[in-house]
Order: structure tokens, then C-alpha cells, then sequence
């Protein structure tokens, strides 16, 4: 009531061991959810025998309150995952990276590189089907894989990768070693890519 948010009583929907609070939210799509709740609980506390001495010296039950901040951690990141569509930053994403080899020639480097990706603990998925690129690059965006390491045989000749970003497409080829810092650092840093960031300032 001091804070003056808009709030709505609701009768006989308390849990029944005392009175509570939900702090309800809205997804993109419009679904309703109770992202946080605090409860009292006038029954744990006598049960399990709890007891304090207040200032005149008299033994009293205390209050038990439940607090769940971000209520279940299931329902927050169903919460994320519906209002942001999957759509999350590098260190967030399930899967980080995908390797997309050309063609079959090429699987062996690939295979180097994604094990190199895993062995530095960055998420990532080979695709070496007999699809044509296109096809493996439209698969990676629909699972919305941030990054997509494109593999030829002048990048194997080379030791390079051809980067293509979700929202920025093909951000150029550059050494498999840079590659590894700049993936590094982004997901420890939780940032913005390097490339990214440097063209919004040069902007």
C-alpha cells in the first residue's frame, strides 16, 4: 500500500496455511504467470516446535514466511523462454555454435574444430549431413544457434572460419585461434560480440 502498486485482493485463493502475496506478469503472447510469491505460514513454525524470547522475556511462535523470489526455477525459465522466443545471447543459448561443413570433404577439420569448440566448454553441434549449406544454415537459424562456423576447403587450407550471426548474417572469415578468444571472452563477459560491438561505435 506505501509503495502505491496497483494490487487486487482476492478472496479464498490464499494458501491454507495463511495469507500471500503474487507478483503476476504477462508473456509476450499475453499469458499470465506468477513470476514471484511470499506466503505466512501460521502452521510450520508451532509444528516444528520453533520458538523465540521476546523483549519482555516471553516465549512466542514466530512467523514463517516462504519466499520465492523468482517462483519455481522451472517456471522462470519457461517464463524466459516463451517471452524472449528462444532467442538468447551467446552464453545463454542451449547450443552455442554450429559447425557447418561445406561438403564432406571437409569433415575432418570440421571434427577438429568442434572438438577444439568443446574441449574450451562452449556449446556446440556438427552438422556434417549430405545437405546442400543453405539447407544446414536455415536448420541453424530455426534452432536459433547464434553462431555458424562455415567450413570450405580454403578455410581448411588456411586454418580459417567464415562466421555467419543470428540478426547480423556473415561477419567474415578470421584464424580458428581469434575465433576461440573472441567466443571465450563473449560468453565469460556475457557481451556483445567483438565485431558487433565495434561497429556500433565506429557508427
Amino acid at each position: 500500500l506505501e509503495g502505491n502498486f496497483e494490487f487486487e485482493e482476492v478472496k479464498g485463493e490464499a494458501a491454507f496455511y495463511g495469507p500471500k502475496i503474487d507478483v503476476q506478469v504477462w508473456s509476450a503472447i499475453g499469458k499470465e504467470f506468477t513470476l514471484a510469491t511470499n506466503q505466512v505460514d501460521f502452521a510450520v513454525p508451532e509444528k516444528f516446535g520453533l520458538s523465540y524470547t521476546d523483549k519482555r522475556g516471553r516465549r512466542c511462535t514466530p512467523l514463517c514466511i516462504h519466499r520465492a523470489p523468482l517462483g519455481t526455477h522451472e517456471r522462470f525459465i519457461g517464463f524466459l523462454i516463451e517471452h524472449f522466443g528462444g532467442n538468447f545471447p551467446l552464453w545463454l543459448a542451449p547450443v552455442q555454435v554450429a559447425v557447418l561443413p561445406i561438403s564432406e570433404k571437409v569433415n575432418g577439420y570440421s571434427t577438429v574444430i568442434y572438438n577444439e569448440l568443446m574441449k574450451l566448454g562452449i556449446r556446440a553441434i556438427i552438422n556434417d549431413k549430405p545437405d546442400k549449406i543453405g539447407a544446414k544454415i536455415r536448420q541453424a537459424e530455426i534452432e536459433k544457434i547464434n553462431v555458424m562456423l562455415i567450413l570450405g576447403e580454403k578455410e581448411e587450407k588456411d586454418k580459417l572460419v567464415s562466421i555467419r550471426r543470428r540478426f547480423e548474417g556473415n561477419t567474415g572469415t578470421i584464424g580458428f585461434d581469434e575465433l576461440k578468444l573472441d567466443l571465450v571472452n563473449e560468453i565469460k563477459n556475457r557481451s556483445l560480440s567483438h565485431r558487433k560491438e565495434t561497429a556500433t561505435t565506429t557508427q
